[in-house]
Formats: structure tokens, C-alpha cells, sequence
């Protein structure tokens, strides 16, 4: 296990590591280090984005990125929820059982359906498991390789890209998935990196949408065009795109409505926002990402048909893990449906989107982080 992820299990379980104790000393308070991130972004961001940022700027700028990153990537895991390590260390006891019994495979299989891997993922488990001669305690290793393999399929790196007119990226989902806070999450990313970024706030008939979206533009120093209330979203995509073009802006984030998959005549009016993206450029919209609200289990599937048949997607989302238990739902998305996951949400604060790496994310699914590591059932 990565050196960071040993040092979060201890932690949790109430030790204290010597190079813990050595860290504290540096500081006063745990808020110190998320008081020097914050300066770090907005020193970043008080700075014209409408600039090009080039040379050693460009370099600062990447550089603050990674310190973000490196700093918040050990904390995520307390970041989950209780529902989640609970689910975890279930899943763990079951693991690492001292016995491979039909009892453990039970308690296996009843944890990951707690998890909500899915009843068929869950049978697919169990029969690999089954057909193997497995050495006692070994189980662990053969179910962590069987998760990892859903996997190997997708690339779920996401990267921004410089082209002559805007990256646009449209954001979509159900209403409640949480859109609007993972968008501004993501333009602030764009920011970090030193990109012209522009928001479109295309939820025109609630008001709250797009007011959330003016706090963040205010917060991160990022131009957001809005349209009247209850205006025709595309006719407001139309002109906040020609808009972007013309000001050389190099990321546009575009934020919709919260829609049911299942009503045709919103998902109509989602067809027509592409089509009047390709107005503007043909090769738009260039990422359509799925948000989804991990508190919703197996229905994810369902939805992802839908948008798929009516738009396509490029990639997922998938939010609201700091309160849910059921994360195991990622790994049929990205086996079933070879889909990206592009990022994870664990909170509501700008660094609580995280990066998904999947060797990081099945150790916190299995409860690898969490407690101690040769509790088990006998």
C-alpha cells in the first residue's frame, strides 16, 4: 500500500505516525495547510484570465495545480462518508476471512451488494472466485484484481485542450446531481492551469442556478454569461458561445438544466442545445459529461441510457460520495458501458473534486484505509 494511504489507515485507527507528529510541529492548527492552499489559488486567480499565461507564469501555474493536488490527495478518504467506510470494512472483514468458505463468500457477496457493485457483477465475482483454487487468505488479492480488471477498458484521465475556438463542455444530468457545484469546480481547475475559462449559465428557469454560478465567478475571478430568466437556454448557449470565441477563450463550461431522463420533451430541448453548439462549431460540444449523484445506486444505469440515446457522453462524474455507500455502482458503469470516470465528488468546497485513480478508489471501496487491515471473520 502507497506510503500516504498506510498513513491515512493510522490515523483513523488513532495512531499517530512519527513523520504525523514531525508535521504538526510545523504548524498550529489543521486549518494552517488549507489556509495556504486557499492563499495559493487566490494569488492565482488575482490575475487577468483573460491573458494568455506564458513562460515561467505558465510553469507557477501548473506548479500550483500539483501542491493542490499532492495536499488534498491525502485527506480525501476522511472526506467519505460514514455509510462508506461502513460499507468498506464490511467488505474488508469479508476479504480477509481466515477461511475461504461458502460463509465468507457470503459475507462477500452481501457486502458488495450493500455496495451496490449490482446483482450481476456481484454473481460474476463469485463465480470467478469460485472456479479458482484460491490459498487461504489470499481472497483479498483475487477480488482486488477482479475489480481492477473492469477497468483496463477506459482511459479516465481528463485533460483540457487548446484549440483555436473554445473546448466547450456541456454538463448535464438529473435535477439535485449537484451540475453547477462540480462545473465550478472544474472551471476552477481551468483557471489553475492558466486557461482563458468562461462559464455559461444555460438553467434559465431557476434562478438559484444561475446565482450560485455568479458566486463562484465572483469567488474565482471568471466571467459567467447569463441570459433573462426563463429565456430559451439554446438562445442563450448561441450567444454566450459566439461570445467566447470572439473574447479567444479557450474553456467554456456550459451548465443546463436539471432534466428527468425519462421526459422526452427535456431531453428534446437538450438535443437542441448541441445543435445549436454545432452552430457555432461543428466539432462541438467536444465533452458531455454526466453528473451523477452516487446516492442513487443501480438507477445510474438507466439514466445513462437514456442520455446516451439521446446525445451521447463522453465521460461521468460521479458525486456525493462523502454521504453514500455506494460507489461500487462505478464499476458497472465503466464495464457495462465503457465510459470514462473522470473525477470523483467528496464535498462542496473547490478541492473536493478528486482525480478518479482506480487503484486509489478500490482500496477505499474494499477498506483498505480504513481500520485495521487483519481484523476479519472467522
Amino acid at each position: 500500500m502507497k506510503r500516504w494511504l498506510k498513513k491515512i489507515g493510522e490515523k483513523i485507527t488513532g495512531s499517530k505516525p512519527e513523520e504525523e507528529v514531525k508535521e504538526k510541529n510545523k504548524t498550529t492548527t489543521k486549518d494552517t495547510d488549507k489556509i495556504e492552499v486557499i492563499e495559493t489559488i487566490q494569488k492565482d486567480h488575482n490575475t487577468d484570465h483573460n491573458l494568455t499565461v506564458v513562460g515561467a507564469d505558465k510553469k507557477n501555474s501548473i506548479s500550483s495545480t500539483k501542491l493542490k493536488e499532492k495536499k488534498y490527495k491525502a485527506t480525501w478518504f476522511h472526506k467519505l462518508g460514514d455509510n462508506f467506510k461502513k460499507t468498506s470494512s464490511n467488505i474488508k472483514k469479508a476479504m480477509f476471512a481466515s477461511k475461504i468458505s461458502q460463509e465468507a463468500l457470503d459475507h462477500l457477496e452481501e457486502a458488495f451488494l450493500m455496495s451496490d457493485l449490482g446483482v450481476s457483477f456481484t454473481n460474476e465475482l463469485l463465480t470467478d472466485l469460485k472456479t479458482k483454487r484460491i490459498e487461504n487468505g489470499k481472497l483479498g488479492n483475487e477480488v482486488k484484481q477482479f475489480l481492477q480488471d473492469q477497468f483496463l477498458e477506459n482511459n479516465n484521465e481528463f485533460k483540457f485542450k487548446k484549440t483555436s475556438k473554445p473546448q466547450i463542455i456541456l454538463f448535464f444530468g438529473v435535477n439535485g446531481s449537484g451540475k453547477t457545484t462540480t462545473l465550478a469546480k472544474l472551471a476552477s481547475r481551468a483557471l489553475d492551469e492558466g486557461l482563458r475559462t468562461k462559464i455559461i449559465a444555460a438553467d434559465t428557469f431557476r434562478a438559484a442556478a444561475v446565482e450560485q454560478l455568479l458566486e463562484w465567478g465572483k469567488k474565482l475571478e471568471l466571467d459567467v454569461f447569463t441570459g433573462f430568466h426563463n429565456e430559451d437556454p439554446s438562445s442563450v448557449i448561441f450567444k454566450g458561445h459566439k461570445e467566447a470565441i470572439e473574447n479567444k477563450t479557450e474553456v467554456l463550461l456550459i451548465d443546463t438544466a436539471g432534466r428527468l431522463h425519462n421526459k422526452i420533451e427535456l431531453m428534446d430541448e437538450l438535443k437542441k442545445i448541441v445543435r445549436t453548439i454545432q452552430k457555432n462549431d461543428p466539432s462541438g460540444p467536444h465533452e458531455k459529461i454526466l453528473i451523477l449523484d452516487s446516492t442513487i445506486g443501480q438507477n445510474t444505469y438507466s439514466q445513462i441510457e437514456s442520455f446516451t440515446s439521446s446525445i451521447g457522453i463522453t465521460g461521468v462524474i460521479m458525486t456525493k460520495l462523502d454521504s453514500s455507500a455506494k460507489g461500487g455502482s462505478l464499476i458497472g458503469i465503466s464495464k457495462k458501458y465503457k465510459l470514462p470516470i473522470y473525477f470523483i465528488g467528496v464535498g462542496e468546497k473547490v478541492d473536493d473534486l478528486i482525480n478518479f485513480n482506480i487503484e486509489d478508489f478500490i482500496d477505499a471501496l474494499i477498506g483498505n484505509n480504513f481500520g485495521d487491515r487483519n481484523e476479519s471473520i472467522h
